[in-house]
């Protein structure tokens, strides 16, 4: 897929995949097979496995490549698959980009470097290194919680300037930045929401086409509904899918208050594996819910209508 088809299909509800594993914590890849089918039967419209909730950073790079290969395997070009090939260095983020676009990847998705905080040059500079190392479309996952750094207007402009990079996911959280952005370059990139459905609706009124989605992983239909709704501009049936959600996002808040970190991906793979769908476990450092959490969260989920 060039770049320039990427920009165009890079819309709708787009599932930042779990990685499954099994019990000794080795990748199940025959429930990532199947998660992956469950997705397409459901009607997402791009597949991001190997992203924050992915766990990629818990992965070795044989790991990273087996599970961007199995997706794609599995997703047979009937939608984009744009995989998270971030690393903390520039050299590694090549690689991984370089091998993503070898087995047939619609696109890549990177963050910028995480440990040591670059500089706005550096992160220029990292992009336009992966970009000149590939030729399928680049998306900039601007999030400040895992790099440290906020790529903010006037360096997402130069961004902007290199040919293919097509898109960002922005999930800095603040609606304004994001209203800048789209200001800025959203007439050259195509945007969307990275922090899921909490703030998707006001994203899609401002003019995003897709948003990124965990929940997504178990619960497709309400994530697409949710695009669905926003095209059809209904607004007032998009806010009231966003209030039938909102307990489960209020639930995420609470368990990641209650336990001082954040409990997103734990959330997302104990729901998977109290319906039936392969993901569970996470691995260490991510914990477990406790038992009582655990009912808190089926109670949640009848209240969604994704379990009876």
């Amino acid at each position: 897929m060039s770049p320039e088809e990427l920009r165009e299909r890079y819309i709708g509800a787009q599932v930042v995949m779990v990685t499954p594993f099994k019990e000794d914590y080795s990748i199940d890849e025959e429930g990532l097979r199947r998660n992956t089918r469950f997705l397409l039967e459901n009607g997402v419209h791009v597949l991001q496995p190997c992203g924050s909730t992915g766990e990629f950073w818990s992965l070795t790079p044989e790991e990273h490549k087996r599970v961007i290969k199995i997706v794609i395997e599995e997703a047979g070009g009937r939608v984009p698959v744009v995989p998270g090939t971030s690393h903390s260095g520039t050299k590694m983020t090549v690689e991984l980009s370089r091998y993503a676009e070898e087995i047939g990847a619609d696109g890549v998705m990177i963050v910028p470097p995480y440990y040591e905080k670059p500089t706005p040059e550096g992160i220029y500079q990292h992009y336009k290194a992966v970009a000149e190392a590939i030729k399928i479309g680049i998306v900039v996952y601007n999030n400040p919680w895992t790099s440290k750094v906020t790529i903010g207007p006037e360096l997402m402009e130069r961004l902007a300037e290199i040919p293919n990079i097509v898109a960002v996911k922005e999930t800095t959280g603040d609606m304004a930045m994001a209203l800048r952005l789209l200001e800025k370059t959203g007439y050259r990139l195509t945007y969307s929401m990275g922090t899921g459905e909490i703030l998707a609706p006001y994203f899609y009124m401002s003019g995003a086409k897709g948003h990124v989605t965990g929940l997504g992983n178990f619960a497709p239909r309400i994530a697409v509904e949710m695009y669905e709704l926003a095209m059809r501009r209904e607004w007032t049936g998009m806010m009231e899918l966003h209030k039938r959600i909102f307990p489960y996002l209020e639930l995420n808040e609470r368990l990641s208050e209650r336990h001082g970190g954040s409990m997103y991906i734990t959330l997302i793979k104990e729901a998977m594996r109290i319906l039936g769908l392969p993901g569970w476990p996470p691995r260490k450092p991510l914990i477990t819910l406790k038992e009582k959490e655990r009912e808190e969260l089926r109670e949640v989920l009848k209240k969604m209508d994704v379990l009876k």
